[in-house]
């Protein structure tokens, strides 16, 4: 097989349109004919592929087995009662941000940090209000242009 070809057979694998026959085609010659440096490594992968094709697994499947020391049953156990206390824990209303039982106490220190904030807040919407008043105009100006616009 030509160099060229055997380049436009790899362009065609690495955009997956190569048929079986045409890899087949590159397994040979990759296994049989010296190559070019720049293509040294597909010698590689053609060479694993083909030493690798015919390789099954022999050991256990690992899954649906069951626990073989007591350390595996504590595991579960341990699962099983975590989720439990979740189970609990989460269907409790006292427990619940939303129960009967959510007074929140504060400390004086606390109860000044929220006063100064809310304060700190108000003021910030009162000069935000201030600045809202003066976009009336806009919207005077804006419906005479939709006036205008309609004349045209």
């Amino acid at each position: 097989m030509e160099l060229r070809e055997v380049e436009r057979l790899i362009e065609q694998y690495e955009e997956g349109n190569t048929s079986l026959v045409e890899e087949k085609k590159l397994s040979e010659y990759f296994s049989t004919h010296s190559v070019p440096s720049h293509l040294e490594p597909y010698r590689i992968i053609f060479g694993y592929i083909k030493a690798t094709k015919n390789e099954t697994y022999q050991g256990k499947n690992p899954v649906g087995g069951k626990p073989k020391s007591k350390y595996a049953w504590v595991a579960i156990a341990a699962t099983i009662v975590l989720a439990l206390g979740l189970f609990v824990y989460q269907n409790n209303p006292s427990y619940n941000a939303g129960g009967e039982n959510n007074d929140i106490v504060m400390t004086a220190e606390q109860e000044e940090a929220y006063l100064q904030a809310k304060r700190t807040l108000l003021l910030v919407s009162e000069y935000m209000n201030d600045g809202k008043e003066e976009l009336v105009h806009l919207k005077e100006i804006n419906s005479a242009n939709k006036f205008i616009n309609l004349k045209q």
